[in-house]
């Protein structure tokens, strides 16, 4: 479901979502997560995506938030008609909403490649981090 052949940068293959699909989509996340390397997704938009399988992978992004702060460094998800991309961006920031993933919303593919290595740049989120080790560590010389 996840084409990882350009890790970092990971696609949701579209024809890969169907009815039922988020119990695979988590365990898939969790293999990512595992790999313990930051990385981006990149995903077209699906406005009739089934209300339970929305309702589990925002319960997936919620439950994972630590994990998805610490190396998930962005969505971007592609839509590509621009009467539609604030809707779009709203949805998205719906399921996303406390997951403490970045969420962007973009015209194609090209504008996909050349953001993901911006967001790559970016560090995980303070909430990946125990205070008092990362605090250390940037003290050692």
């Amino acid at each position: 479901m996840h084409d990882a052949s350009r890790f970092p940068l990971v696609r949701l293959r579209t024809r890969a979502v169907q009815p039922g699909y988020a119990f695979a989509w988590g365990a898939e996340m969790q293999r990512l997560l595992a790999l313990k390397a930051p990385f981006v997704i990149v995903a077209h938009y699906s406005a009739d995506e089934p209300a339970d399988d929305l309702r589990v992978r925002s319960a997936w992004l919620r439950s994972n938030r630590v994990a998805l702060a610490a190396y998930c460094r962005g969505l971007i998800v592609i839509e590509p008609r621009i009467e539609a991309r604030a809707s779009t961006r709203e949805a998205v920031r719906g399921m996303c909403e406390g997951s403490g993933v970045r969420m962007v919303v973009v015209s194609g593919m090209r504008v996909a490649n050349e953001l993901a290595p911006v967001l790559l740049k970016h560090s995980g989120t303070d909430l990946s981090k125990p205070s008092s080790i990362s605090e250390s560590r940037r003290q050692m010389p």
